[in-house]
């Protein structure tokens, strides 16, 4: 059955927020496809990528940086460790653990690197390189704006 394109009424086609979150869908959902051979998900695929980063953080701060509760994180980081490529050590805080890429976790983040950064460029391909880097400054400074209150 084709879908029906129905039309979004002046109202929400003038709203920010509600066309970041319809191209944050599609985003995802091609974020995906692309990442579907390497068998990771665009979730899992940003843990990886924010341990590299972050080398010794703890579940928690992974699972706030991703925006998930605690039990979501662990089951992420449970499965990144059973692949071998995140590994959990201990932490100066006894009550937690400090994650850290293995070998095959920084080979794996490197592969994604690859696969987001064409991606990227494929997904957003309708915009030149310096209105990619306008649209990524401006969505930076809010989110800034937004965590600083």
């Amino acid at each position: 059955m084709k879908s029906q394109n129905m039309d979004e009424g002046k109202e929400l086609s003038g709203q920010i927020g509600f066309q970041i979150l319809m191209l944050q869908s599609e985003a995802y959902e091609s974020a995906r496809l692309a990442l579907d051979h390497l068998d990771i998900t665009p979730a899992r695929a940003s843990a990886l990528l924010l341990v590299r980063a972050n080398p010794g953080c703890t579940q928690t701060a992974l699972g706030e940086a991703l925006h998930v509760n605690r039990s979501s994180a662990m089951k992420i980081v449970d499965i990144l460790q059973t692949r071998g490529v995140v590994h959990r050590a201990p932490s100066s805080d006894p009550r937690a653990h400090a994650l850290e890429l293995t070998e095959a976790g920084a080979a794996l983040a490197e592969e994604v690197d690859a696969v987001l950064a064409r991606h990227e460029r494929r997904f957003f391909g309708a915009l030149s390189e310096a209105e990619r880097a306008m649209l990524l400054s401006l969505l930076l400074r809010l989110r800034r704006k937004k965590r600083a209150g």
